[in-house]
């Protein structure tokens, strides 16, 4: 069964992406999924959206309510499809199996970063600016804030990483001290 679910979602991913990039919204999409990640993240939400009691319309249209107008419709339509194949409870896979199609498919890389305070717009822009360089494609950047960051930024995008932070500069000169 994982494994018909697993073919499922490669497959629902791909036709998202797919018809994302034929429709020019990829970057919008992927920023949706975001945004209903934030919404089933809500106490409740995700149970009452996969509630096999309640009749698949009723919850499609409770689900149009809460982000119909947020939302890209080609989003909307693809959350409604993972509810169709009772696939909504796996939103999480999708989301990160749609970060690799659209990194494979659509040129279209989601970073994250993590820093010890909130990054200015200055910093945001020539960050963004240096992560579509190097990755020759568009790119999103999830920030976040950590306090127990001392300074400096990490920055993951896929399998790439950038640790920035003083406590990977320490740890780096710890090994290479010991290792001396």
């Amino acid at each position: 069964m994982a494994r018909k679910q697993d073919r499922l979602l490669n497959d629902l991913t791909s036709g998202a992406i797919l018809a994302a990039k034929n429709q020019d919204c990829v970057s919008a999409f992927m920023d949706d999924l975001s945004f209903v990640s934030d919404v089933l993240a809500v106490p409740g939400v995700l149970n009452a959206l996969t509630n096999a009691a309640i009749p698949l319309e009723k919850r499609i249209e409770s689900l149009k309510q809460v982000v119909g107008d947020k939302v890209e419709p080609l989003t909307l339509k693809a959350v409604a499809l993972l509810m169709e194949k009772r696939l909504l409870g796996s939103f999480d896979d999708f989301c990160r199996k749609t970060e690799i199609t659209a990194r494979e498919t659509a040129n279209y890389h989601v970073c994250r970063t993590v820093s010890a305070a909130p990054l200015n717009d200055k910093d945001k822009q020539k960050l963004k600016e240096i992560m579509e360089k190097k990755f020759s494609g568009k790119v999103s950047i999830r920030y976040a804030v950590d306090s127990s960051v001392i300074g400096g930024l990490a920055v993951t995008c896929g399998d790439w990483r950038y640790l920035g932070t003083i406590q990977a500069k320490l740890q780096q000169l710890s090994r290479h001290l010991i290792t001396a």
